[in-house]
């Protein structure tokens, strides 16, 4: 049979052209871009809200307990009104203590979170710029997460102090009851490892949203994801993760 009759040969399947595989292109998001952004924007609106919060406390927050605080009753015992009224003298001298540093804190805070919001939602669109705030944004969270931690940490073991006064104080003022156990010795320790725990409990937070902030640094660099902001179609932004 000649070449030109199986050229031709209706019942052959026709011969393809060898060319090297390409892969398809991918213009959707991938899960963990997705998973990321949101997580940066509940963040950062959490940030958000905690920063004007923080802000009403640490400006009117002594005026405003003084003036919902309730008056003493005239059953109270004399020792524990007064361990009362020197526990919340306490607790004022703490805030202005740290007042010019949580401040500042507050403001950072603030800064960090709407770098995050802004970031997150540009970036769910995949546009560059996005990626790029939100790489600042993640510096700057890990930067504060850090201190906020410090800072968190030396106002506890103030805290801790004055709790730990105004609990022996007012046990003091209470008739004792031999026959019971002795809160004098159980009380205090309840409330230190009370606080001990919040504390580790704060850090552990802390620590893993650091952790979610160098994923980020690190994610964001990654050739393909870095690729999915240069391609000129961009997917709606509520469309499914790839």
């Amino acid at each position: 049979m000649s070449a030109e009759s199986q050229t031709f040969d209706p019942y052959r399947s026709p011969t393809l052209p060898e060319v090297p595989y390409a892969p398809p292109m991918t213009t959707g998001r991938p899960g963990w871009l997705t998973t990321l952004c949101v997580l940066c924007i509940v963040l950062g609106a959490l940030g958000l809200m905690n920063s004007l919060l923080g802000a009403f406390g640490a400006i009117a927050g002594p005026a405003f307990q003084k003036a919902i605080q309730p008056k003493a009753s005239a059953k109270m015992p004399q020792g524990f009104q007064d361990a009362q009224i020197e526990f919340q003298e306490n607790i004022n001298a703490v805030q202005a203590k740290y007042f010019w540093a949580t401040v500042p804190a507050l403001g950072f805070r603030a800064v960090a979170a709407v770098l995050l919001l802004i970031g997150g939602i540009r970036s769910l669109s995949l546009v560059e710029s996005g990626r790029q705030t939100l790489l600042i944004a993640c510096g700057v969270a890990v930067v504060f997460e850090l201190l906020h931690a410090i800072l968190q940490s030396v106002v506890a073991m103030d805290m801790m102090t004055i709790v730990n006064e105004y609990i022996e104080k007012v046990l003091q003022s209470v008739p004792k009851n031999n026959n019971g156990p002795d809160l004098g010795k159980i009380m205090p320790t309840i409330v230190r490892w009370s606080i001990l725990g919040s504390l580790i409990f704060g850090f552990l937070i802390a620590l893993a949203k650091i952790g979610l902030y160098i994923f980020g640094l690190v994610y964001l660099r990654k050739p393909h994801v870095q690729a999915l902001f240069q391609n000129t179609s961009k997917p709606p932004l509520l469309s499914p993760a790839a």
